[in-house]
Protein backbone atom coordinates (compact mmCIF):
# COMPACT_ATOMS: atom_id res chain seq x y z
CA UNK A 1 0.00 0.00 0.00
CA UNK A 2 3.32 2.22 0.89
CA UNK A 3 4.15 1.94 -2.77
CA UNK A 4 0.99 2.44 -4.10
CA UNK A 5 0.62 5.91 -2.06
CA UNK A 6 3.72 7.20 -3.23
CA UNK A 7 3.25 6.72 -6.87
CA UNK A 8 -0.10 8.11 -6.72
CA UNK A 9 1.42 11.23 -4.49
CA UNK A 10 4.04 11.65 -7.27
CA UNK A 11 1.41 11.53 -10.18
CA UNK A 12 -0.33 14.27 -8.51
CA UNK A 13 1.91 16.53 -8.20
CA UNK A 14 2.92 16.34 -11.34
CA UNK A 15 -0.91 16.87 -12.51
CA UNK A 16 -0.65 19.62 -10.72
CA UNK A 17 2.48 21.26 -12.79
CA UNK A 18 0.83 20.19 -15.80
CA UNK A 19 -2.43 22.32 -14.35
CA UNK A 20 -0.36 25.06 -13.86
CA UNK A 21 1.16 24.79 -17.26
CA UNK A 22 -1.97 24.97 -18.92
CA UNK A 23 -3.61 27.54 -16.39
CA UNK A 24 -0.77 30.24 -17.51
CA UNK A 25 0.36 29.21 -20.92
CA UNK A 26 -3.00 28.73 -22.65
CA UNK A 27 -4.21 31.91 -21.27
CA UNK A 28 -1.95 33.87 -23.09
CA UNK A 29 -2.20 32.55 -26.47
CA UNK A 30 -5.68 34.42 -26.22
CA UNK A 31 -4.60 37.13 -29.03
CA UNK A 32 -6.24 40.37 -26.84
CA UNK A 33 -3.65 42.54 -25.01
CA UNK A 34 -5.62 42.75 -21.23
CA UNK A 35 -3.76 46.19 -20.44
CA UNK A 36 -5.88 47.60 -24.03
CA UNK A 37 -9.09 45.32 -23.17
CA UNK A 38 -9.05 47.02 -19.60
CA UNK A 39 -8.94 50.30 -20.52
CA UNK A 40 -11.93 49.33 -23.50
CA UNK A 41 -14.13 48.03 -20.77
CA UNK A 42 -13.78 50.63 -18.24
CA UNK A 43 -14.06 53.51 -21.20
CA UNK A 44 -10.63 54.89 -20.39
CA UNK A 45 -8.86 57.47 -22.75
CA UNK A 46 -5.73 55.17 -23.77
CA UNK A 47 -2.00 56.68 -24.23
CA UNK A 48 0.70 54.84 -25.21
CA UNK A 49 2.54 55.97 -22.01
CA UNK A 50 -0.08 54.67 -19.22
CA UNK A 51 -0.42 51.44 -21.07
CA UNK A 52 3.41 51.02 -20.82
CA UNK A 53 3.18 52.20 -17.41
CA UNK A 54 0.79 49.46 -17.09
CA UNK A 55 2.67 46.33 -18.56
CA UNK A 56 5.50 47.10 -16.41
CA UNK A 57 3.88 47.22 -13.64
CA UNK A 58 2.03 44.11 -13.98
CA UNK A 59 4.99 42.53 -15.27
CA UNK A 60 3.66 41.41 -18.97
CA UNK A 61 6.76 43.14 -20.60
CA UNK A 62 8.75 40.43 -18.65
CA UNK A 63 10.19 36.81 -20.08
CA UNK A 64 7.43 34.51 -20.12
CA UNK A 65 9.04 32.07 -18.42
CA UNK A 66 10.37 34.63 -15.68
CA UNK A 67 6.29 35.71 -15.51
CA UNK A 68 5.30 31.80 -15.47
CA UNK A 69 8.25 31.63 -12.08
CA UNK A 70 7.31 34.66 -10.14
CA UNK A 71 3.81 33.48 -10.33
CA UNK A 72 4.08 30.06 -8.79
CA UNK A 73 6.83 31.75 -6.44
CA UNK A 74 3.72 33.42 -5.25
CA UNK A 75 1.14 30.32 -5.33
CA UNK A 76 3.36 28.49 -3.25
CA UNK A 77 2.96 31.42 -0.91
CA UNK A 78 -0.87 30.81 -1.62
CA UNK A 79 -0.84 34.23 -3.00
CA UNK A 80 -2.95 34.32 -6.09
CA UNK A 81 -2.09 38.41 -6.52
CA UNK A 82 -4.48 41.09 -7.20
CA UNK A 83 -7.14 40.95 -9.80
CA UNK A 84 -6.08 43.15 -12.68
CA UNK A 85 -9.43 45.28 -13.20
CA UNK A 86 -11.22 45.16 -9.52
CA UNK A 87 -7.20 45.16 -7.70
CA UNK A 88 -9.07 42.57 -5.03
CA UNK A 89 -7.07 39.94 -3.57
CA UNK A 90 -7.89 36.96 -6.37
CA UNK A 91 -7.36 34.10 -3.53
CA UNK A 92 -10.20 35.95 -1.32
CA UNK A 93 -12.84 36.32 -4.06
CA UNK A 94 -12.27 32.96 -5.27
CA UNK A 95 -12.43 30.97 -2.16
CA UNK A 96 -15.55 32.89 -1.00
CA UNK A 97 -17.69 32.45 -4.49
CA UNK A 98 -15.99 28.78 -4.61
CA UNK A 99 -17.71 27.60 -1.61
CA UNK A 100 -21.30 28.56 -3.08
CA UNK A 101 -20.05 26.90 -6.29
CA UNK A 102 -19.26 23.70 -4.35
CA UNK A 103 -21.86 23.39 -2.00
CA UNK A 104 -24.36 22.95 -5.11
CA UNK A 105 -21.64 20.51 -7.32
CA UNK A 106 -21.50 18.38 -3.73
CA UNK A 107 -25.16 18.29 -3.45
CA UNK A 108 -25.97 17.58 -6.52
CA UNK A 109 -23.35 14.55 -6.40
CA UNK A 110 -25.19 13.43 -3.29
CA UNK A 111 -28.38 13.68 -4.88
CA UNK A 112 -26.58 11.63 -8.26
CA UNK A 113 -25.46 9.13 -5.72
CA UNK A 114 -29.12 8.31 -4.05
CA UNK A 115 -31.02 8.72 -7.37
CA UNK A 116 -28.09 6.38 -9.01
CA UNK A 117 -27.51 3.87 -6.77
CA UNK A 118 -31.47 3.23 -5.61
CA UNK A 119 -32.83 3.42 -9.67
CA UNK A 120 -29.86 1.38 -11.06
CA UNK A 121 -29.94 -1.23 -8.16
CA UNK A 122 -33.51 -1.86 -8.38
CA UNK A 123 -33.79 -1.91 -12.22
CA UNK A 124 -31.05 -4.27 -12.19
CA UNK A 125 -33.11 -6.85 -9.88
CA UNK A 126 -36.31 -6.28 -11.33
CA UNK A 127 -34.88 -6.95 -14.57
CA UNK A 128 -37.03 -6.36 -17.98
CA UNK A 129 -40.13 -5.52 -15.39
CA UNK A 130 -42.54 -2.48 -16.32
CA UNK A 131 -40.28 -0.66 -13.62
CA UNK A 132 -37.30 -1.43 -15.96
CA UNK A 133 -38.80 -0.66 -19.09
CA UNK A 134 -40.37 3.04 -17.40
CA UNK A 135 -37.06 3.74 -15.74
CA UNK A 136 -35.10 3.37 -18.87
CA UNK A 137 -37.19 5.33 -20.85
CA UNK A 138 -37.43 8.15 -18.51
CA UNK A 139 -33.87 8.53 -18.30
CA UNK A 140 -33.18 8.08 -21.72
CA UNK A 141 -35.56 11.60 -22.43
CA UNK A 142 -33.67 12.89 -18.90
CA UNK A 143 -30.27 12.73 -20.80
CA UNK A 144 -31.41 13.92 -23.84
CA UNK A 145 -31.96 17.72 -21.96
CA UNK A 146 -29.82 20.39 -21.69
CA UNK A 147 -28.97 21.55 -18.16
CA UNK A 148 -30.77 24.97 -18.41
CA UNK A 149 -33.62 23.55 -19.88
CA UNK A 150 -33.94 21.05 -17.04
CA UNK A 151 -33.62 24.17 -14.94
CA UNK A 152 -36.23 26.46 -16.29
CA UNK A 153 -38.58 23.19 -15.81
CA UNK A 154 -38.07 22.61 -12.40
CA UNK A 155 -38.68 26.44 -11.49
CA UNK A 156 -41.57 26.53 -13.91
CA UNK A 157 -43.07 23.42 -12.12
CA UNK A 158 -41.79 23.16 -8.20
CA UNK A 159 -40.80 27.19 -7.83
CA UNK A 160 -43.76 29.26 -10.56
CA UNK A 161 -46.51 26.34 -10.05
CA UNK A 162 -46.41 24.80 -5.85
CA UNK A 163 -44.60 27.16 -4.63
CA UNK A 164 -42.54 24.99 -2.19
CA UNK A 165 -38.78 26.29 -3.23
CA UNK A 166 -37.75 29.88 -4.08
CA UNK A 167 -37.77 30.79 -7.08
CA UNK A 168 -33.95 31.99 -7.50
CA UNK A 169 -30.99 33.85 -5.22
CA UNK A 170 -29.07 32.76 -2.29
CA UNK A 171 -29.44 32.78 1.22
CA UNK A 172 -31.03 29.39 2.66
CA UNK A 173 -30.61 25.85 2.60
CA UNK A 174 -33.87 26.45 0.22
CA UNK A 175 -31.94 27.63 -2.51
CA UNK A 176 -29.37 24.90 -3.00
CA UNK A 177 -32.00 22.65 -3.75
CA UNK A 178 -32.90 23.50 -7.27
CA UNK A 179 -29.73 24.03 -8.75
CA UNK A 180 -28.58 21.00 -7.45
CA UNK A 181 -31.04 19.15 -8.38
CA UNK A 182 -30.82 20.00 -11.58
CA UNK A 183 -27.01 19.12 -12.05
CA UNK A 184 -28.07 15.98 -10.53
CA UNK A 185 -31.18 14.83 -13.21
CA UNK A 186 -28.58 15.78 -16.03
CA UNK A 187 -25.85 13.30 -14.78
CA UNK A 188 -27.85 10.53 -12.81
CA UNK A 189 -29.18 8.68 -15.94
CA UNK A 190 -25.48 7.99 -16.97
CA UNK A 191 -24.90 6.36 -13.64
CA UNK A 192 -28.31 4.64 -13.16
CA UNK A 193 -26.88 2.78 -16.70
CA UNK A 194 -23.60 2.09 -15.44
CA UNK A 195 -24.81 0.57 -12.29
CA UNK A 196 -27.74 -1.29 -13.81
CA UNK A 197 -24.93 -3.47 -16.80
CA UNK A 198 -22.47 -4.05 -14.37
CA UNK A 199 -24.76 -5.52 -11.84
CA UNK A 200 -26.59 -7.70 -14.14
CA UNK A 201 -22.99 -8.74 -15.54
CA UNK A 202 -21.96 -9.94 -12.02
CA UNK A 203 -25.36 -11.72 -11.99
CA UNK A 204 -24.10 -14.26 -14.22
CA UNK A 205 -20.82 -14.79 -12.43
CA UNK A 206 -20.20 -17.98 -10.91
CA UNK A 207 -19.40 -16.65 -7.16
CA UNK A 208 -23.14 -15.37 -7.44
CA UNK A 209 -24.47 -18.86 -8.49
CA UNK A 210 -22.23 -20.57 -5.03
CA UNK A 211 -23.76 -17.46 -3.28
CA UNK A 212 -27.09 -18.85 -3.77
CA UNK A 213 -26.11 -22.45 -3.94
CA UNK A 214 -25.25 -21.74 -0.17
CA UNK A 215 -28.90 -20.64 0.83
CA UNK A 216 -27.47 -16.58 1.09
CA UNK A 217 -30.96 -14.56 1.23
CA UNK A 218 -30.95 -12.27 -2.14
CA UNK A 219 -30.93 -9.07 -0.47
CA UNK A 220 -27.89 -9.95 0.96
CA UNK A 221 -26.83 -10.98 -2.05
CA UNK A 222 -27.42 -7.38 -3.49
CA UNK A 223 -26.21 -5.71 -0.74
CA UNK A 224 -22.87 -7.51 -0.09
CA UNK A 225 -21.59 -9.15 -3.24
CA UNK A 226 -23.02 -7.21 -6.51
CA UNK A 227 -23.38 -3.70 -5.16
CA UNK A 228 -19.45 -4.17 -3.63
CA UNK A 229 -18.87 -4.77 -7.33
CA UNK A 230 -20.12 -1.94 -8.80
CA UNK A 231 -18.01 0.14 -5.94
CA UNK A 232 -14.57 0.44 -7.98
CA UNK A 233 -15.99 1.45 -11.64
CA UNK A 234 -18.52 3.78 -9.67
CA UNK A 235 -16.38 5.47 -7.32
CA UNK A 236 -14.24 6.33 -10.58
CA UNK A 237 -16.33 7.83 -12.63
CA UNK A 238 -17.87 9.89 -10.02
CA UNK A 239 -14.31 11.11 -9.61
CA UNK A 240 -14.06 11.94 -12.87
CA UNK A 241 -17.65 14.01 -12.92
CA UNK A 242 -16.50 15.90 -10.21
CA UNK A 243 -14.83 18.68 -12.42
CA UNK A 244 -18.39 18.18 -14.66
CA UNK A 245 -20.37 19.17 -11.93
CA UNK A 246 -18.32 22.08 -11.01
CA UNK A 247 -18.10 23.29 -14.49
CA UNK A 248 -22.15 23.00 -14.73
CA UNK A 249 -22.52 24.81 -11.70
CA UNK A 250 -21.36 27.33 -12.84
CA UNK A 251 -24.14 27.61 -16.39
CA UNK A 252 -26.88 26.94 -13.57
CA UNK A 253 -25.75 29.81 -11.42
CA UNK A 254 -26.04 32.14 -14.13
CA UNK A 255 -30.19 30.76 -14.65
CA UNK A 256 -30.40 31.06 -10.93
CA UNK A 257 -28.62 34.18 -10.16
CA UNK A 258 -26.56 32.39 -7.50
CA UNK A 259 -23.48 34.90 -6.71
CA UNK A 260 -20.63 31.77 -7.24
CA UNK A 261 -17.93 31.77 -9.15
CA UNK A 262 -19.94 31.88 -12.43
CA UNK A 263 -20.72 35.14 -12.64
CA UNK A 264 -17.46 36.14 -11.77
CA UNK A 265 -15.02 34.25 -14.00
CA UNK A 266 -17.19 35.22 -17.14
CA UNK A 267 -17.06 39.10 -15.74
CA UNK A 268 -12.88 38.04 -15.92
CA UNK A 269 -13.12 36.70 -18.91
CA UNK A 270 -14.48 39.47 -20.61
CA UNK A 271 -11.87 41.67 -19.04
CA UNK A 272 -9.28 39.28 -19.92
CA UNK A 273 -8.47 39.53 -15.88
CA UNK A 274 -5.33 37.21 -16.61
CA UNK A 275 -4.66 36.91 -12.82
CA UNK A 276 -8.03 35.76 -12.37
CA UNK A 277 -8.35 32.92 -14.83
CA UNK A 278 -5.38 31.29 -14.12
CA UNK A 279 -6.02 31.33 -10.47
CA UNK A 280 -9.49 29.40 -10.82
CA UNK A 281 -7.80 26.88 -13.47
CA UNK A 282 -4.96 25.92 -10.61
CA UNK A 283 -8.19 26.16 -7.80
CA UNK A 284 -10.59 23.52 -9.77
CA UNK A 285 -7.24 21.58 -11.25
CA UNK A 286 -6.76 20.93 -7.91
CA UNK A 287 -9.81 19.98 -6.15
CA UNK A 288 -10.37 17.73 -9.39
CA UNK A 289 -7.09 16.32 -9.04
CA UNK A 290 -7.42 15.47 -5.36
CA UNK A 291 -10.83 14.02 -5.26
CA UNK A 292 -9.58 11.39 -8.25
CA UNK A 293 -6.89 10.60 -5.69
CA UNK A 294 -8.94 10.12 -3.01
CA UNK A 295 -11.19 7.85 -5.08
CA UNK A 296 -8.07 5.81 -5.99
CA UNK A 297 -7.15 5.21 -2.78
CA UNK A 298 -10.92 4.48 -1.33
CA UNK A 299 -11.12 2.20 -4.65
CA UNK A 300 -7.49 0.15 -3.45
CA UNK A 301 -9.34 -0.28 -0.04
CA UNK A 302 -11.93 -1.69 -1.33
CA UNK A 303 -10.32 -4.02 -3.79
CA UNK A 304 -6.91 -4.98 -3.69
CA UNK A 305 -6.55 -6.28 -7.41
CA UNK A 306 -5.91 -2.36 -8.07
CA UNK A 307 -3.37 -1.95 -5.41
CA UNK A 308 -1.36 -4.86 -6.64
CA UNK A 309 -1.74 -3.26 -10.18
CA UNK A 310 -0.93 0.28 -9.23
CA UNK A 311 2.27 -1.03 -7.67
CA UNK A 312 3.61 -2.75 -10.69
CA UNK A 313 2.72 -6.61 -9.16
Amino acid sequence: MQRFLVRRILSMILALWGVSLVAFFLIRVIPVDPVEAYFAINQIPASKESMDAIREKQGFNQPLLSQYANWMWHVFQLDFGKSFVSKLDVGKELISRFWITFGIASTALLFVVILSVTIGVLSAVKQNSLFDRLTRTSIFTIASMPSFWLAFILIYIVALKWGLLPLMGWGTWQHLILPSLTLALGISPYYIRLIRTSMIEQMQQPYVLYARARGLKENVIVRHHLFRGTLPPLLTSLAMTCGGLLGGAVIVEIVFTIPGIGRYILDSMGARDYVVLQGFILLIGFFYIAINFVADIMCAMIDPRIRLKGEGK
